[in-house]
């Protein structure tokens, strides 16, 4: 009997282990222009920035604006869901998409395999907010996958001429 327990121990460990659910070591997030993948989609963040408006709806706060490249590596048609993707600032909090351009209506927010689209999501946050991080998801139960996000430097002030 201990002998049948053993045989069968050693395919669960195997799927086990398979399943990722003891895995310990991950790789540093991507950072901006680098493919960072989650399930069945590889996103691209291109570009962040601030407005009080994203089209014609003003912001509560300020909006941070994620522009990126979202690409279906799956088989099949996938859904993007704008909710799923959240931005974290510097103490850890974490804010939903408020906004997508374009618009995603109805079935428009399918993305077939191999193809890409561009978006940009806005985020509304407290004006002092400062993001560090989005963390990019296939779908609301997904693991995510973080991305840090770089913010613009401030230029130097210029030297006085001698």
């Amino acid at each position: 009997m201990s002998r049948l327990a053993a045989l069968l121990m050693v395919p669960i460990a195997t799927f086990l282990a398979s399943c990722d659910l003891f895995h310990t070591t991950s790789a540093p997030p991507a950072g901006m222009g680098q493919e960072a993948l989650d399930g069945k989609f590889a996103f691209i963040v291109s570009n962040v920035n601030t407005s009080p408006t994203f089209g014609r709806t003003p912001a509560q706060g300020v909006y941070v604006i994620v522009s990126m490249a979202v690409r279906n590596v799956g088989t099949e048609a996938q859904l993007f869901e704008m909710a799923a993707q959240k931005l974290k600032d510097s103490t850890g909090r974490q804010y939903s998409a408020s906004l997508v351009d374009p618009p995603l209506l109805g079935d428009g927010n399918n993305i077939n395999p191999g193809l890409q689209v561009s978006v940009k999501e806005a985020f509304d946050v407290p004006p002092d907010v400062r993001p560090t991080q989005i963390v990019l998801h296939d779908s609301a139960s997904s693991h995510g996958v973080p991305v840090n996000l770089a913010h613009p430097s401030v230029p130097a002030p210029a030297s006085p001429a001698t």
